[in-house]
C-alpha cells in the first residue's frame, strides 16, 4: 500500500505546470550577497531564475513550454549538444558548462558560491 502510495505521489510531479520565480528583483535577501558568509543558496537560486530571464529560445514553437523551465531547460541543451550539424556554432564545451552548472544549482550538494554562479552567468549569456 505504501509503495503504491509513494507511486501516485511521484506520478502527480509530471502534472506540475509552474514553477515560481525563487528571487524577486527587490528580495531582501540579496543584500546577504554583499556581506561575508556562506550564501550558496541564494546563488543557486539565482543562476535558477536566471534561465526564465535570458534570452534563449528554448521554449519557443511549443516544444519546450515555458512553465516548465527545468526539466525542458535540460532537454533543450540535451538536444542541442546531442545534435549532429552544429547549431549556430554553439561549441558542445558552453552547453556542457551550462548544463553542469545547471545540474550543480539544481540538484548539487557542493559549493555553488559566487564563482560558479558567475562562470555559469557567462555561460547562459553567451548561449543566449
Amino acid at each position: 500500500d505504501l509503495k503504491e502510495e509513494i507511486d501516485i505521489r511521484l506520478s502527480r510531479v509530471q502534472d506540475i505546470k509552474y514553477e515560481p520565480r525563487l528571487l524577486a528583483e527587490d528580495d531582501s535577501r540579496l543584500l546577504q550577497l554583499e556581506a561575508q558568509g556562506c550564501y550558496n543558496y541564494l546563488y543557486r537560486m539565482k543562476a535558477l531564475d536566471a534561465i526564465r530571464t535570458s534570452e534563449i529560445p528554448f521554449h519557443a514553437e511549443g516544444r519546450y513550454p515555458k512553465s516548465l523551465i527545468g526539466k525542458n531547460f535540460c532537454a533543450y541543451l540535451l538536444e542541442l549538444r546531442n545534435s549532429s550539424a552544429s547549431f549556430k556554432g554553439i561549441r558542445k564545451a558552453l552547453i556542457d558548462t551550462l548544463l553542469d552548472g545547471y545540474e550543480s544549482a539544481r540538484y548539487g550538494t557542493g559549493v555553488f558560491g559566487k564563482p560558479e554562479y558567475l562562470k555559469y552567468q557567462d555561460a547562459l549569456n553567451e548561449l543566449a
